[in-house]
């Protein structure tokens, strides 16, 4: 419900100022915004205490597409809940083994994501985005406090997406997902220097996988004289899957606690419990269609169950401490974790040994230094350091960490492989300016990555392992522009540079852009605001990853480029007291001539629809 959006520092004194006056109106009343609040785990860790309030403005409220909430800078295969690909490098921040399935990990609410509210009252958040085309995403949070010493809730979240392509009839799904936690923080009163949190995690994720559109050189409904009609036939396109069927269940039990000896010293424990469950399912005929998924595996019929289940036992213990200006911390973590694939006679078990620290500096009141290590006993790290101010920030981040268990062992009906992959390493450095004159805040950044023994899917859809580094360079620049009191014109653009002797195999476009323009006016005392105007997108043409449903991997193709394209989105936000709204005409432009666009290859993105959503929030 909370939505990442860039704010400079002048936009965030005014949202402050009108958010103080929205929650003004309601100060006759005894439980509102101001008197709930909720933090994350990460900081009662980090000794960095912070509290948020629930957002009461109604700006880019409508913003609930997976592209919408990701600034559009990801690859996914157009439609809610679809899997997601990140086209900006991150750093891994696991360095030991993982499950090596990561398209899924947007829609899961971690123990990491988990909100713990200081609420004095019942408080509920209800919201229902309902999408043209029979795609919704809502959710529910209730919290309440017992006392001052005890405080639990539940949020559930679900995606119910119909297909975009080749779609039957209304409840024809594509994507259905379910995903809920439950969560408690405790701090006896007997014992004030105790303090807990505690969630139980759980999701299911099931997609009915298409494989793209049929191609219109072998599609034999093509007609020869107009080969979009086939490539943009949405509801009525042809595809090459009809009952494949991919699963993912993942979730678990979590606990945080701490026992502080005095401010400078406390003692902490983190246990988790996690299980990851991913199957896929179907039956094919190399005498149709599906070939262009299957391959000859000994008979031209076959039925394919494949299942992989990943499980991790993990306790930290460490101790850690604070003064006015300074923190630290430093751990042993221990992970015991296995693999099971139906296909292997034998569970892989491994044991993982960490050890690491924090450290955070106060240099001045707007002047942040931190630092951060991890060290596997087998030889890999993480090592970064942040230095924040008000004009200028930067992160540096040093990584090598380990191969998958996807990528070094796998075996299924369609697949197997066996791989002794080096460590992946990655530098990684992010440098922003914050720069302002009036009315104008201009944020100039630049992103340098260099991976080295990168590891990816080639076109055969076989992992391989880059023999030379890749280097990514991507300047950018954010651009907002308050014209009038009730004007605004936000701008961000990427460039992208790829250089290295493996260069070839990472894909991005060179150039990505968002531009929004806005109208907003507050009427009431700040009872009512309303924000509307137009949102594009914009990116340049290139060939994207495919992708693989049998492995969930996206992987290297050459054969296929997207289009450049551009597209409109028209919306109006709308709040009255603690209820929002949003109407939303996505894809607006294409009713002027465009066709559409893809964003993985033969998978186009969604047609022009109108969209609607709603949100409640009760305090009491």
């Amino acid at each position: 419900m909370g939505q990442i959006q860039r704010t400079n520092q002048s936009q965030l004194q005014r949202d402050t100022t009108q958010r103080t006056r929205i929650l003004g109106d309601t100060i006759k009343a005894k439980y509102n915004a101001l008197t709930t609040k909720f933090t994350y785990q990460k900081y009662i860790k980090e000794n960095d205490l912070q509290f948020f309030h629930p957002d009461t403005i109604p700006d880019n409220f409508h913003h609930f597409t997976d592209q919408d909430r990701n600034q559009n800078y990801i690859q996914n295969l157009g439609n809610l809940g679809t899997p997601i690909n990140r086209l900006l490098f991150e750093p891994r921040q696991e360095i030991g083994l993982t499950s090596g399935y990561h398209g899924f990990d947007d829609f899961y609410t971690g123990p990491d994501k988990i909100r713990y509210f200081d609420t004095r009252s019942p408080y509920s958040d209800v919201t229902a985005n309902f999408g043209g085309g029979g795609r919704a995403r809502n959710s529910i949070v209730f919290a309440v406090n017992d006392s001052t010493h005890l405080s639990f809730g539940f949020s559930y979240r679900n995606i119910r997406a119909d297909k975009v392509l080749a779609f039957t009839q209304r409840g024809d799904r594509n994507v259905v997902n379910s995903d809920w936690n439950l969560f408690a923080y405790i701090k006896p009163k007997k014992h004030p220097n105790y303090q807990a949190l505690f969630n139980i995690t759980q999701m299911k994720h099931e997609i009915e996988e298409s494989g793209g559109i049929i191609p219109p050189e072998i599609d034999p409904d093509t007609n020869p004289n107009n080969p979009d009609s086939t490539l943009f036939a949405y509801q009525d396109a042809n595809v090459i899957l009809t009952d494949a069927i991919g699963l993912e269940k993942r979730g678990g039990v979590h606990i945080y606690q701490q026992l502080a000896l005095d401010s400078a010293f406390q003692l902490y424990h983190e246990g988790d419990y996690y299980e990851q469950l991913i199957r896929y399912n179907d039956s094919y005929d190399l005498g149709t269609i599906d070939s262009l998924i299957y391959s000859d595996t000994g008979s031209t019929t076959a039925d394919v169950a494949n299942r992989t289940t990943f499980k991790e036992i993990k306790n930290e213990v460490g101790i850690k401490g604070r003064t006015s200006k300074f923190a630290y911390s430093a751990y042993y973590k221990i992970r015991n974790l296995s693999r099971q694939n139906v296909s292997l006679p034998n569970t892989q078990k491994n044991t993982e040994h960490f050890v690491g620290g924090t450290l955070r500096q106060q240099i001045s009141n707007k002047i942040f230094l931190k630092a951060r290590g991890e060290f596997l006993l087998d030889g890999q790290y993480v090592i970064s350091g942040n230095f924040s101010s008000d004009l200028f920030e930067a992160t540096v981040t040093r990584t090598e960490s380990k191969p998958t268990y996807l990528v070094s062992q796998y075996t299924g009906q369609q697949f197997s492989w066996e791989n002794s992959f080096a460590n992946e390493a990655s530098d990684h450095i992010v440098g922003l300016l914050k720069l302002g004159v009036r009315s104008l805040d201009i944020k100039p950044s630049l992103r340098l990555s260099r991976l080295t023994n990168y590891i990816y899917f080639d076109t055969a859809r076989l992992p391989q392992q880059a023999g030379s580094d890749i280097v990514l360079i991507t300047p950018g620049i954010d651009l907002d522009w308050s014209i009038t009191q009730r004007w605004t014109w936000k701008n961000s653009v990427r460039y992208s540079n790829l250089n290295g002797g493996s260069s070839n195999l990472y894909r991005i476009p060179e150039v990505m852009g968002n531009s929004q323009i806005s109208w907003k006016n507050t009427l009431f005392d700040g009872r009512m605001i309303f924000q509307t105007g137009i949102d594009v997108h914009y990116r340049t043409a290139y060939s994207p990853l495919d992708y693989n449903p049998i492995t969930q991997q996206y992987f290297l193709q050459d054969d296929f480029e997207a289009d450049s394209f551009i597209k409109a989105d028209l919306f109006l936000n709308f709040k009255v007291e603690n209820f929002h709204l949003f109407l939303k005409f996505a894809h607006a432009n294409q009713s002027l001539g465009r066709n559409g666009y893809f964003l993985s290859p033969y998978y186009t993105g969604p047609r022009n629809t109108l969209d609607l959503g709603m949100r409640w929030s009760f305090f009491d």
